[in-house]
């Protein structure tokens, strides 16, 4: 009787063994935040206004772009604010909602957002998904 408890004993140990280290391996499997930015940040095109309407830019695109912020909007699930851009083609209007809370910007500041395009919003404004909205001096 001992035999079979000190066999089932053991058996049971080596299960528990191997699921934490099942378990470690996917933890370090996972990407930090900041490896996860630089991938966004070596991964991101930047996108014309007139590109994004007509269709060319695809929903999921890892964008970039820059331009100043023309009015802010502050929302409980994230702050968004709408960015004229000046290009090629004239000018572009993007609506950003930022994911990062901690961040404010003004009207007028100068922004570079790399993010993901989403589609439009209710007016159909292109939106882009921020991930990362620094202020350009």
């Amino acid at each position: 009787m001992k035999k079979y408890l000190a066999i089932i004993g053991f058996a049971a140990l080596i299960g528990c063994s191997e699921d934490t280290s099942a378990s470690d391996s996917n933890a370090e499997e996972k990407p930090s935040q900041e490896e996860l930015e630089e991938l966004l940040r070596a991964e991101a095109v930047p996108v014309e206004f007139s590109s994004v309407t007509s269709g060319e830019v695809e929903q999921g695109a890892e964008v970039i772009i820059q331009g100043s912020v023309s009015a802010s909007e502050l929302s409980k699930e994230a702050a968004a604010f709408t960015v004229t851009t000046k290009e090629e083609s004239g000018f572009g209007t993007y609506t950003v909602e930022n994911m990062d809370e901690d961040t404010d910007f003004l009207t007028d500041d100068i922004v570079e957002v790399y993010g993901t395009y989403v589609g439009t919003d209710e007016e159909g404004t292109p939106l882009i998904e921020g991930t990362i909205v620094e202020s350009v001096k």
